[in-house]
């Protein structure tokens, strides 16, 4: 075969040929050799891999993704420059290339390296998601091997994607999940972070056991072997295969696990191959977060194990302590006796033996300076026996007292009402008296060094709530710097956490270093491993320095980088509204509340309510609009924004301000729908404003409009279809029973009953998705009790009392659960009492 020609790089050979093009060695005029991937035209989507690559490149080029030196995308033909995977023998058309891929090792596995292989696959596809990029085009082909063994992953985007009209079989079709096989449309709707979870379970269960989950016959058959990247002569019907795999739901593992971990492990690959996408992780990043979490689960069971082996030994150390006191004490007895005995022999001989009683007095006082010394050496035993001893209590004494205070402090600051309110100041310095008294009485004990570490750091964080900046910056920096142990990601994740909220504290005073602060702040949270840490949480966190940091950047001028961070973060800021809907307030403390970070910014007290929050966010991106007036993404969340805040002056009675941020949030979904009217999150957002349009409309006594609103929503709604992680179902439930409750009051009592009804059965099925409904559990139990009050008064009033004695029950155990997660919430007592009277009647 004719080598092509390259400007700038001399061909070398030809390494292996795709269902996408063909990939070449090539040296470079400094006589390096690299990967070219030579596309077919018609097999490529050129402007997605653009736009995918560039994100990969902006952000950062993930660990265990394939770096691209440079790139033509738009050129005849495109083509990518890779670092060389491959090792090679020869040169020009002899040359032979030995690409060093999964693929030309898929027959080692499963083996001792599959486990560690796994992991890094599932890392790099974290990164990739982290990115905003999905691949969508997994398979052991596309997984390479650097010098040292760790794994790279190349060709995203490539394969079975939106807008290829040219394309063959691949085996990247047996790793992808049946929605991608019938839709490739899907990957621009977000769905192809679901495709990438299910492409990795696969590769995971063929990696561990030796075959695939489902049809592993055919798919065995149809699979390139060892060594080859391609199988021709097979026809690409991917339809057949989606319905293959549709055929058998269930998978399951030929052997049981070796191990606590490995079945942890096992766990979350099951849940990777789920049919269902909703069912399934909605990306990598949680994936390999709980993979991570299963890592800590099983280390702090066998930590908490070795404990308490340790406490037994030192119980087992204490009674030989004393055993081996009380033999020393026994022979110093005896030895005394003797000695009596010996001596008051001597005194009754007879006085021609004189000089034989001298010559045994004298023994005798040499044998009792033995003795002494004797018991000089068991006193000496026994001190340090002692010591040892209380020193092994003491340390689990400590760490005893330490964890205890910490649990009280925390179940403590799990009450979301209570901690603000009284002796915030006492137990703040009760704490801090505390662990400067442990740090004082430990300070001799080398072996307590990571000990007095972390509690350093537990002062600087009682510094950082007590707002003392100074003081709080000197002991964070001591904490820090005495720490001799490794830091995993969970304490990267509190150590940016509290740098964080250090930077929060000086911009509440002023202080002149703020801007440093925030870099440092950015600066400790981006070192933080995702995929190891609670994702959500570490994402809240970043989401609030961003906004608080676009401040400082608005107001210095820097208005793209304000805008940057700005979208950011209220992007975040939405996401957890949409999961939220029916509170638009989310408490008084941003932290607390809005963001769910009682654990977040716990003792930093009360940093601005979400309207406020959301208000000033909403009066940066109108300004910011101004200069970026076609831009989709900023108008769907200003629209949101717009949206929280109408529902909070609903909430608070302001039907003026609701009216108009209400229409605002309309005016901009409207117009994004019109650019983009697939777009299930602007259409969810619409919903939620038609249903609090509509409520208003019914105050108003504009019956008919009123329904004409919820029956928008609810059909908008419906052309959706059942998913985006349960928010679709949720939003649909809330309409159905605002629309009964109209119906009820207008005197169609049949057609209440029916929609409250389906309004209960949507919610139950939700709250028993879990997780899986993307859906906090409390959030459902909450709408449900007020469902179930007003679904029990409809029966009663239709004449069906046991019914509704037995649905009144319902609510009021309901009620009495969630009065109980949370003892001091005013509204869950107010709940039950409400309930309680309404049952009275009945």
């Amino acid at each position: 075969m004719k080598l092509p020609e390259m400007n700038g790089l001399e061909v070398l050979g030809l390494i292996g040929a795709g269902e996408s093009g063909r990939v070449f060695a090539a040296k470079d005029d400094d006589g390096k050799v690299w990967a070219v991937k030579v596309f077919e035209g018609m097999a490529i989507n050129r402007g997605l891999i653009s736009t995918m690559t560039e994100r990969l490149e902006k952000g950062g080029w993930p660990e265990g993704v394939m770096t691209v030196e440079s790139a033509d995308l738009q050129g005849r033909p495109a083509c990518w420059v890779l670092p060389l995977m491959a090792d090679g023998e020869g040169e020009g058309d002899a040359a032979k290339w030995q690409p060093r891929s999964l693929q030309h090792a898929i027959d080692k596995h499963p083996g001792d390296d599959s486990w560690r292989i796994v992991k890094e696959v599932g890392k790099a596809l974290a990164g990739m998601h982290g990115r905003r990029v999905a691949h969508g085009n997994l398979k052991p082909g596309n997984v390479f091997f650097d010098e040292a063994g760790k794994v790279l992953l190349s060709d995203w985007t490539l394969g079975n994607m939106p807008g290829i009209s040219h394309f063959d079989f691949t085996d990247a079709l047996l790793y992808q999940p049946p929605e991608q096989l019938v839709n490739a449309n899907g990957y621009f709707d977000e769905e192809g972070y679901e495709w990438d979870v299910f492409a990795f379970g696969v590769m995971a269960f063929r990696l561990l056991t030796g075959d695939f989950p489902r049809c592993k016959d055919i798919f065995a058959s149809v699979a390139p072997a060892q060594g080859e990247t391609r199988k021709d002569g097979i026809h690409a019907d991917s339809g057949k295969i989606a319905k293959n795999l549709l055929s058998q739901p269930d998978v399951s593992w030929p052997s049981e696990p070796r191990n606590e971990l490995e079945r942890g492990y096992r766990e979350w690959i099951d849940r990777c191959l789920k049919l269902n996408p909703i069912k399934r992780p909605g990306s990598m990043v949680e994936v390999m977060a709980g993979i991570a979490q299963v890592d800590v689960t099983v280390e702090a069971t066998e930590v908490r194990e070795k404990l308490i082996d340790q406490r037994q030994r030192a119980e087992r150390s204490g009674r030989n302590v004393t055993f081996y006191a009380g033999m020393v004490t026994a022979g110093c007895i005896v030895l005394g006796g003797l000695w009596y005995l010996s001596s008051k022999q001597l005194r009754n001989e007879q006085i021609e033996r004189e000089r034989e009683k001298i010559l045994l007095n004298t023994k005798a006082n040499e044998a009792l300076e033995g003795k002494s010394s004797a018991l000089r050496d068991k006193k000496a035993t026994e001190q340090e026996m002692e010591y040892q001893r209380e020193l092994g209590l003491a340390r689990l004494e400590a760490s005893r007292l330490i964890g205890d205070r910490l649990f009280e402090w925390a179940l403590e600051k799990g009450h979301r009402t209570l901690p603000p309110l009284d002796g915030r100041e006492l137990r703040l310095k009760r704490l801090e008296r505390f662990y400067e008294d442990f740090l004082r009485r430990t300070a001799e004990i080398k072996s307590l060094d990571d000990e007095r570490a972390r509690v350093r750091l537990q002062l600087a964080e009682v510094s950082i709530s007590a707002g003392e900046t100074d003081l709080a910056a000197t002991r964070l920096a001591e904490a820090i710097d005495t720490w001799t142990g490794s830091i995993d990601g969970e304490m990267k994740l509190r150590l940016g956490r509290d740098a964080f909220l250090l930077a929060l504290l000086k911009q509440e005073k002023g202080d002149g270093d703020t801007r440093e602060a925030f870099v440092a702040a950015r600066r400790a949270l981006l070192d933080v491993p995702e995929a190891e840490v609670d994702a959500d949480r570490h994402q809240q966190l970043l989401a609030i320095l961003d906004f608080h940091e676009a401040k400082l950047l608005a107001a210095s001028g820097e208005d793209a980088k304000a805008l940057a961070q700005l979208m950011a973060a209220t992007q975040k800021l939405n996401q957890l509204a949409d999961a939220r809907p029916d509170i638009a307030v989310l408490r008084s403390e941003l932290a607390a509340c809005y963001l769910s970070s009682a654990t977040i910014l716990e003792g930093i007290g009360k940093l601005g309510d979400a309207r406020e929050v959301r208000s000033l966010a909403a009066q940066e991106m109108v300004r910011l609009l101004k200069d970026n007036p076609a831009d989709i993404r900023l108008r769907l969340e200003l629209a949101g924004c717009y949206g929280a805040m109408a529902e909070a002056s609903v909430l608070s009675g302001d039907v003026d301000a609701a009216q108009k941020t209400s229409a605002a949030a309309m005016n901009l979904l409207d117009d994004v729908l019109k650019k983009r009217p697939d777009s299930t999150i602007a259409a969810i957002r619409k919903a939620a404003q038609l249903g609090l349009q509509a409520g208003l409309l019914r105050d108003q006594g504009k019956s008919e409009e009123a329904l004409l609103a919820f029956e928008n929503g609810i059909n908008l709604l419906e052309r959706q279809g059942s998913g985006h992680g349960g928010m679709v179902d949720y939003r649909l439930a809330l309409l159905w029973w605002q629309k009964g409750r109209m119906l009820g009051f207008g005197g169609d009592k049949v057609r209440e009953l029916v929609l409250l009804e389906k309004a209960r059965e949507t919610l139950i099925d939700l709250e028993g998705k879990g997780e899986e409904s993307g859906l906090r559990s409390e959030d459902i139990q909450r709408s449900s009790a007020y469902l179930l009050g007003d679904l029990a008064h409809a029966l009663e009033i239709s004449d069906k009392p046991e019914k509704a004695k037995e649905i009144y029950q319902e609510a009021i155990d309901l009620w009495d659960t969630l009065l109980k997660s949370r003892p001091q919430s005013e509204e869950y007592r107010e709940g039950l009492e409400w309930i309680k009277q309404r049952a009275k009647g009945v």
